[in-house]
């Protein structure tokens, strides 16, 4: 016998009440002497046997109840014999890596061929469920074998960890399993998985990792092409090298070879490029094919156009890191496009960096200057003391040290859109929209030590890039990866121009599909999205058994199998428990009603007794 909760074992200790309460009743009252009543001592002696007794059987059931209750309430498990599970959950890994060749065939037709051989030795299940790696559950015979009948490889790692975690909650109890089909790939089964005493049964095929090479990592820099850019890529090439193809819009721009340092097991290289075509492209990498495809190709959203020009008039700090920009390419002194950067009353034009004016008297000013652009926020009263500047993700180029000494909380008016990029305490500090980004402090050391920051110069490249797009910077996302959705973004939509999805919720699932998609505002594209599988899943290492049965539970009520013979015993093996809460709580129901019924009985006989002693 096993149970499901032992911690509701610990109330059989309640059965020491009964007992207890027996021993006190024995002690209660004094002894009095009565001559009038001795002739009743005689008939007390013949009858203390039997009061002894009726006491005794109404103690044992008050025990009993107890005890039968607590056993009910931890749930135990009786096994009797092999048997199909009464509940079955089965968990097919479709996972990316399940793609890899190995014996002429990909792993996930041996996967799927376990989960169509389980499936039929599981006729008699009462209920039965599939649950791919996506967490897509299937209920029911008919849909499980049309599924596995269809089943397709993800594109990324999927979610594993909630699918068990499903399948746990559908079939983990009341005589329940839960079968997990798996390549065993180790990277898959490293987060931690909640402690269960459900019974899990691991199919996990004893096949060697093929070797496999894999794009990690590809970062264009910067996000704007003007036309000149570059591509920070890091891969992990099979070899000590390996050839790579790029192309943008479609274009080939370049071919190479990326090699491996001695001792390495990865390579990076940062690769010069000319962009083709104009405005937002795809720039996309391919490295010659291995072990699993879906990893050798990663796609990176850039904009191709002609440097952006920049009007400042912002300070000596901000005029140096405009000069060192222009030196290299990255903004003109002229151009079809020009940003704005100075105080709000000197801004004419979006697209702007807008700045607060130096002191509280130009307050009124720069707040009629935002609302004759159109940006829908206001500067506040002006704020002084030393406080620490809080970014958004890593908005500020991942710097944390900006302090601040003097600034202009940011105000939003009714129906205002934008994205904080940082606070001042519980104020915004820096919010950015369309074709404007508004700063609460001057960019001097007066007011904040942003200007003098390593972080600054990027970031203001960043942020003349895009504001001359008209978009916010692109973010790269694993698939399905849930996304903020930027404010006034309406729909999703693919390179094709496919809407992927209207917008009405604050986040959305990432396209499951890896490439670059762009977030629209009408037909105005205000930003992309870059969809890449996670750089954990080429990694094809497979986990021990050992590994597998200490991350799923322990030897108790985890068995993993390396083949399909044995995995099937094994579930069956599985179905060998039977709940039997419920014949304990009949038997507690019945103690209860023999307890209530030898208590009545014996005070109608106790009542009865006394009045003929008396008579």
């Amino acid at each position: 016998m096993a149970f499901l909760a032992p911690l509701w074992l610990s109330l059989a200790a309640l059965a020491a009440i009964p007992v207890l309460l027996h021993l006190l009743r024995r002690n209660i009252g004094s002894r009095v002497e009565f001559p009038a009543v001795r002739y009743l001592q005689s008939a007390e002696r013949e009858s203390s046997r039997d009061v002894r007794a009726r006491n005794l059987w109404l103690l044992l059931l008050r025990i009993l109840i107890v005890i039968l209750l607590s056993l009910a309430a931890a749930k135990p498990v009786w096994t009797r014999g092999v048997g199909t599970p009464r509940a079955l959950a089965i968990v097919l890994d479709n996972s990316l890596s399940t793609t890899a060749i190995v014996g002429g065939a990909p792993v996930l037709d041996r996967l799927t061929a376990a989960a169509r051989a389980l499936r039929a030795a599981s006729q008699s299940a009462e209920r039965i469920w599939l649950i791919t790696a996506d967490g897509t559950v299937f209920t029911g015979p008919a849909a499980i074998d049309a599924a596995l009948s269809r089943v397709i490889p993800l594109h990324g790692a999927g979610q594993l960890n909630a699918a068990v975690q499903s399948a746990i909650t559908l079939a983990g109890t009341d005589g329940g399993a839960v079968a997990i089909i798996t390549d065993g790939q180790k990277t898959a089964w490293e987060r931690d998985l909640s402690r269960t005493t459900a019974r899990i049964r691991v199919f996990a095929p004893a096949l060697a990792a093929p070797p496999n090479g894999a794009i990690l990592s590809a970062v264009a820099q910067p996000q704007w092409f003007a036309p000149r850019g570059a591509l920070a890529l890091t891969v992990r090439p099979v070899r000590d090298s390996t050839a790579y193809r790029i192309a943008i819009g479609g274009s080939t721009v370049a071919r190479g070879v990326i090699v491996r340092a001695p001792g390495d097991s990865l390579a990076t290289q940062r690769i010069p490029l000319v962009g083709a075509g104009s405005g937002w492209e795809t720039l996309d990498v391919t490295l010659e094919p291995s072990g699993v495809g879906g990893d050798d190709r990663a796609v990176v959203p850039i904009v191709v156009g002609a440097a952006p020009a920049v009007r400042e008039g912002a300070g000596e700090f901000v005029a140096a890191a405009v000069a060192s920009l222009r030196e290299t390419g990255r903004v003109r002194a002229s151009g079809d496009v020009t940003v704005t950067i100075a105080p709000a009353a000197a801004v004419g034009a979006l697209p702007a960096l807008i700045l607060p004016p130096a002191d509280a008297g130009g307050v009124p000013a720069a707040n009629a200057a935002l609302a004759r652009l159109g940006v829908p926020w206001r500067f506040g009263a002006e704020q002084r003391g030393a406080q620490l500047a809080r970014a958004n993700d890593d908005a500020l180029r991942g710097d944390s040290a900006v302090r601040v000494s003097q600034w202009f909380p940011l105000v939003a008016q009714p129906d205002a859109i934008g994205d904080t990029i940082a606070e001042v305490g519980d104020a915004v500090w820096m919010v950015r929209g369309p074709r404007w980004i508004v700063l609460g402090s001057a960019l001097a050391p007066t007011s904040t030590t942003f200007p003098v920051r390593a972080a600054f110069v990027p970031w203001l490249a960043d942020a003349i890039s895009n504001l001359a797009t008209g978009s916010t910077a692109a973010h790269t996302v694993a698939p399905g990866a849930t996304v903020a959705v930027p404010r006034g973004a309406t729909a999703l939509r693919s390179t094709d121009s496919t809407v992927r999805s209207s917008l009405t919720t604050a986040t959305i699932a990432a396209p499951a599909i890896p490439g670059v998609y762009f977030w629209m505002r009408g037909a105005e594209v205000t930003g992309a999205l870059g969809v890449q599988i996670e750089a954990t899943e080429p990694q094809l290492a497979r986990a021990t058994s050992a590994e597998l049965m200490a991350y799923f539970g322990t030897p108790d009520n985890v068995d993993v199998n390396a083949d399909v013979a044995g995995f099937l015993g094994s579930v069956r093996q599985s179905g060998a428990s039977q709940p039997i809460a419920s014949p304990l709580l009949l038997l507690a129901l019945l103690a209860v009603l023999a307890e209530a019924w030898l208590s009545g009985r014996f005070r109608t006989r106790g009542t009865a007794d006394t009045s003929a002693r008396i008579a």
